[in-house]
């Protein structure tokens, strides 16, 4: 037996470890996950929902075309000496590695033979460093994969079909998780549908002296300011004006202070998703995409080499040789006085799986350096890595701020000016700061002309709307999710028309505030509370840490989800549905009770055959058009159309009188569709 057997999970990665190992080692790919638990119509169904036994054990399944793959690795297997298992460093790599293994006993291979190696960058020496440290599958990390799969699928199994049922609508998806993060876009577009605005105004002024001009902005008026200072109608600033115009004015005082900036850790996994995407306009799926390409490796003239660490990783940490690297970089390339050398440590509360930072493989490889090898966005990322690692181990930045306070000769009225002087770069070499104002050349107590006065109308502004970036925040802080499943979290409700994203801002779509009301009736206090949400995750955590087991805590969960699920099912028998023959299409029909039904793209009366609204068609106007409607049907023909719409005024949506039949198969024609709509919601003069 000449030869050990590598497996991992990808092509790519296969390639790069195979040039580092040399021909002692075969290095293969599994491609991904090989089993999953059992579903459809042939499953052994024992348990609580298909794939659990009695006992709440997984009952495994091949994913598709997984047999063929293990029974290639396994004739590998029985020429080799030993088998290393080689998957990603975390939860789902470790379960992935188990499930190889596995396969791989049940076909006859020896379970002594099985090694498993974790490396958190693919260099050549960080590969056969780990290859000399070979254990054992670390069964925590197994175990925590598995109990986050069960109850993933004790919840979706149980809710999904009954939610479609008693919302009428097809093939509706509830998750553990994907369900919460719609629930905080509702409480978000909630908050703003409840939302006021209120009129109030500013006021600047423009001052000179000696030909140089600046703007104070009114802050004080009799000593009141802050908060406590509301202009609020139009009277009441023109009376301001007017009184502001026959006033001399002078330097009150001016202040300077000194302040120092310090630059943001490395990077976590969420904090790139959140950078990548404001400062690149990068998807969190997208921006992982990239992230795994530059770890698995890409070819830089001389073989394919990993550029970055593991990019799933909730720890800020750098090790001990890339302080050093990056603090040789820095002193060689920007001088002593630019290097500061910090040591963050780790937000986990998983410590097992608090790896490294992610971080560049080789701080010397500059962005510019493999810039050709690299497409545009690889190179976006790579650089965006590159300077938040270097910037992380930089002096502080020093900015002088000096606040200027123009008053009147009365002192009733007082108007700021601010400016941000930069006195010294440090990590700003490379995230400059926008450039400012400069200081005007005038001293305390001088003079100044007033040139004119500047009003304007503002309302106050409802918070704004959640984008990818803020939404994986706030999911973050309240421990919704992990690092690792943002992007797929997002990327299943946007599938699944929980929600847009129009314009960087995401908007919840009628499908998805229907679903999370419906969830919230009766599981406010489980599965959509935040807090039993955050708390599940750090059990996982704790099963990771062999503090917790893993039955115990299914069955906990189960005992406690049970009863309210027994519940919703006894009122989705009550209520018998048959939605699985409908499916949505987006019109662009506006509708109210004080307004035609009309096509927000031509202007005119709705009409039956009008066209669904395509993507492109949602624009910067769906916020003033919150009226919008939904319609779906039987069959491609349209018969038994149903109408929904956002605006409750219209009572067009569940007016029985439209429907045709009874009981479970009912049908919706479009006759009765078309009259429903003229009587409640189209208004003819």
């Amino acid at each position: 037996m000449s030869k050990n057997l590598v497996i991992v999970e990808s092509p790519t990665k296969a390639r790069t470890l195979q040039r580092f190992l040399g021909k002692e080692y075969l290095v293969e790919a599994s491609i991904g996950h090989i089993n999953n638990l059992q579903s459809g119509y042939k499953a052994k169904y024992t348990g609580p929902v298909v794939g659990l036994d009695e006992d709440f054990e997984p009952i495994w399944e091949y994913e598709k075309g997984a047999k063929t793959r293990i029974d290639k690795l396994s004739k590998l297997a029985k020429n080799c000496e030993k088998i290393y298992l080689a998957a990603d460093p975390d939860r789902e790599g470790e379960g992935i590695a188990f499930h190889v293994a596995n396969a791989l006993i049940e076909k006859g291979q020896s379970n002594q033979k099985f090694k498993r190696v974790v490396f958190h960058e693919i260099t050549e020496k960080a590969v056969k460093d780990a290859f000399d440290k070979a254990g054992k599958l670390n069964m925590d990390l197994v175990n925590a994969h598995i109990g986050r799969r069960l109850v993933d699928r004790l919840v979706g199994f149980s809710l999904s079909g009954l939610t479609s049922s008693l919302l009428r609508l097809k093939r509706l998806s509830v998750g553990r998780v994907q369900s919460v993060a719609v629930s905080i876009i509702k409480d978000k577009e909630d908050e703003i549908k409840a939302f006021v605005p209120e009129e109030y105004w500013n006021i600047t002024n423009d001052f000179s002296k000696n030909k140089e001009s600046y703007q104070g902005k009114l802050f004080e008026i009799d000593g009141i300011s802050g908060k406590n200072l509301t202009i609020s109608s139009e009277t009441e600033a023109n009376s301001i004006e007017s009184e502001i115009k026959t006033l001399e004015y002078k330097i009150n005082s001016i202040k300077s202070k000194a302040r120092k900036t310090k630059p943001r850790p490395p990077f976590t996994t969420s904090s790139l998703q959140q950078d990548a995407s404001s400062r690149l306009r990068l998807s969190p799926s997208r921006t992982m995409a990239l992230a795994q390409q530059l770890f698995q490796g890409l070819d830089l003239g001389n073989g394919e080499e990993g550029l970055i660490t593991y990019m799933r990783t909730d720890s800020n940490v750098l090790s001990e040789d890339s302080l050093s690297q990056v603090g040789s970089f820095i002193k060689t390339n920007y001088g002593d006085d630019y290097h500061n050398i910090r040591k963050y440590k780790t937000r986990s509360a998983n410590a097992q799986e608090a790896h490294e930072a992610i971080r560049p493989t080789s701080i010397n490889r500059t962005p510019e350096s493999i810039k050709n090898f690299l497409n545009e966005d690889q190179f976006k990322l790579y650089d965006l890595i590159w300077r938040r690692t270097v910037a992380s181990q930089m002096a502080e930045s020093e900015n002088k701020k000096t606040t200027l306070i123009t008053s009147s000769e009365n002192d009733k009225y007082k108007f700021l000016s601010e400016y941000d002087e930069l006195v010294f770069e440090g990590f700003r070499k490379l995230f400059p700061q926008k450039e400012t104002d400069k200081i005007p050349n005038i001293n305390e107590k001088d003079t100044v002309n007033l040139e004119s006065v500047i009003k304007e109308q503002k309302f106050t502004q409802h918070t704004p709307r959640y984008s990818e970036a803020s939404l994986i925040k706030t999911m973050e802080e309240l421990g919704v999710g992990r690092p690792s499943t943002y992007a797929s979290i997002l990327n299943t409700i946007k599938e699944k028309k929980y929600i847009w994203v129009i314009n960087r801002s995401i908007y919840i779509s009628p499908v998805g505030n229907a679903l999370v009301e419906e969830l919230k009736k009766y599981f406010s206090d489980s599965v959509m509370d935040y807090k039993f949400t955050e708390k599940m995750e750090n059990d996982l955590d704790q099963i990771s840490n062999g503090n917790l087991d893993r039955n115990d805590f299914v069955k906990s969960f189960w005992n406690n989800f049970e009863p309210i699920k027994n519940n919703y099912e006894k009122i989705a028998d009550e209520n018998p549905r048959n939605p699985s023959e409908y499916n949505f299409l987006r019109t662009n029909i506006i509708c109210s009770s004080d307004t035609p039904c009309i096509n927000s793209e031509t202007g005119k009366e709705f009409e039956e055959n009008d066209p669904p609204l395509g993507d492109k068609s949602l624009n910067d106007n769906l916020e003033k058009q919150t009226r919008m409607i939904w319609i779906r049907f039987r069959n491609k023909n349209g018969d038994g159309g149903f109408l929904a719409c956002e605006d409750k005024a219209c009572k067009v949506t569940a007016d029985e009188s439209a429907w045709a039949g009874f009981g479970r198969r009912r049908t919706r024609t479009l006759e009765a569709l078309k009259k429903a709509m003229k009587e409640k919601c189209i208004h003819k003069n």
